[in-house]
């Protein structure tokens, strides 16, 4: 990540940043070789700062220092930081205590200040979300100035909790699933695995929730689960049974071959960390039939941790019936799955838009919207595989106008999430539904099409809807 190559201004090791970079998500090509001298004792060996000379510093006024790690920073960290960065999760150290943060309190301004952490990919000025990371004007300035006034302590008392995002879990479990053994990863630094589980219920079904229950932490980096409908299940069980253990190799999607939008599974939810899971908006959910499956994609990255047996489980609320039935609708030009997408090798930059008005066409894919009618936007997923930079989702109207739904100015595979509207989007007949992406296929030596392989590309949308 080439965004990470920046050197601690008081002296911390290019290491440490690195460290910082996988520690939440990295796509596996930096080495993680933490310095945990520097770490422990704030120098590098080359007459950098030491934590007591920083300790010393933040007293030498004579005045109590405005700002302290009890008195704002630590609630600071545990809104945007601590939801990875705890020991036993995902990201390679902890900033729970003054000691943890204290010898890297450089490195987080760094981090942040380069825009990497917290790990909110939406572009600000879109619109707003519920559960957005995003670390204020005033709260990075309030940062900046408790690392360079000398990062005091303070009084423990001086401690407010801050008030955490909403939802954060699902009002009751229904439904949980899990492979039926546990899997140890295999591939270094990453390995895509996906789990063919049974629905439970012998009845038309509704989710309106979802959440993960990561085993292993440490490892599990992001988990997708799917739905699989009673004509697809056959495909995925011969998946599923020609590769020995728990699962099959999968990536990007289920595993199953991607002809059309309707053959890439229904996305039912998705989580990595510090993400927001729970409940769907309320009063609506998902029609499951009786007879279909679940997908669980499980991306495990092994790079911090060695690999260990993992049991990752996926929780949902399930209603028999629902006021407005939702569906997770997939958009992409229908061209590009047949190879109509093409990134040229030694290309830096490969543009590829796609706009339509859905509502003639909503039902070849859906019942729960009429055709030629208004329909209501509640969230929005991006996916692209690896050579994706950027990726944006808006609503071109009638007059000319534009709405945007979803902009993310630099795309990561490894952080694929969805993104709830805090304020539903209508959208009406005659508005377009716009998808754009972009690729750096510069190091390339091929031409690159869609498909679902790891050297493949997509381009491709998904937005909750509903009726009005």
């Amino acid at each position: 990540m080439a965004s990470w190559a920046v050197i601690d201004r008081r002296g911390l090791s290019v290491a440490i940043v690195v460290a910082w970079a996988v520690g939440c998500g990295d796509d596996g090509t930096s080495s993680l070789a933490v310095d945990t001298e520097a770490v422990s004792t704030g120098s590098d060996g080359g007459g950098a700062t030491t934590d007591a000379t920083a300790t010393e510093d933040a007293g030498s006024t004579g005045a109590p220092p405005e700002v302290t790690y009890h008195g704002q920073v630590r609630a600071m960290l545990e809104l945007h930081c601590v939801s990875c960065h705890t020991a036993g999760n995902i990201a390679p150290f902890p900033l729970t205590t003054y000691d943890e943060v204290m010898p890297l309190r450089e490195t987080i301004l760094a981090a942040v200040d380069a825009g990497t952490m917290p790990p909110w990919m939406p572009e600000a000025g879109c619109r707003d979300y519920v559960g957005d990371l995003t670390m204020t004007a005033e709260d990075i300035a309030t940062l900046h100035e408790w690392v360079e006034s000398g990062a005091a302590e303070g009084a423990p008392d001086a401690y407010v909790a801050p008030e955490l995002p909403p939802n954060v879990s699902l009002s009751r479990v229904d439904v949980s699933l899990s492979s039926p053994e546990p899997y140890t990863p295999t591939a270094s630094p990453d390995d895509y695995r996906c789990f063919l589980l049974d629905w439970p219920h012998e009845e038309v079904t509704y989710v309106t929730g979802f959440q993960t229950v990561p085993d292993d932490l440490t490892m599990v980096h992001h988990v997708i689960a799917f739905g699989v409908g009673p004509d697809k299940v056959a495909e995925y069980e011969a998946l599923d049974a020609a590769e020995p253990g728990a699962g099959y190799t999968c990536f990007g999607g289920p595993g199953g071959e991607i002809t059309d939008v309707d053959s890439a599974g229904l996305w039912l939810g998705a989580w990595a960390p510090g993400s927001i899971a729970g409940d769907f908006p309320e009063g609506t959910g998902i029609r499951m039939e009786p007879g279909a499956k679940v997908v669980l994609q499980i991306h495990y990255n092994t790079l911090v941790a060695e690999p260990r047996p993992d049991q990752t489980a996926v929780e949902f609320r399930v209603d028999d019936q629902v006021e407005k039935p939702a569906h997770m609708m997939l958009w992409a030009n229908p061209s590009w799955l047949q190879g109509g997408m093409p990134i040229p090798a030694g290309q830096a930059s490969v543009s590829h838009e796609f706009e339509l008005d859905p509502t003639p066409y909503v039902n070849l894919f859906t019942d729960v919207v009429p055709v030629d009618e208004p329909f209501v936007i509640m969230a929005a997923t991006h996916h692209m595989h690896t050579l994706g930079t950027r990726g944006r989702h808006s609503i071109v109207h009638a007059d000319g106008s534009e709405t945007c739904l979803l902009s993310l100015p630099r795309w990561d595979f490894n952080w694929q999430s969805q993104y709830r509207f805090a304020e539903p989007q209508r959208f009406n007949p005659g508005d377009k539904l716009r998808l754009e992406c972009e690729w750096n296929n510069a190091a390339g030596d091929s031409d690159v099409n869609w498909g679902d392989g790891t050297r493949d590309e997509m381009c491709l949308g998904a937005f909750f809807i509903t009726a009005p």
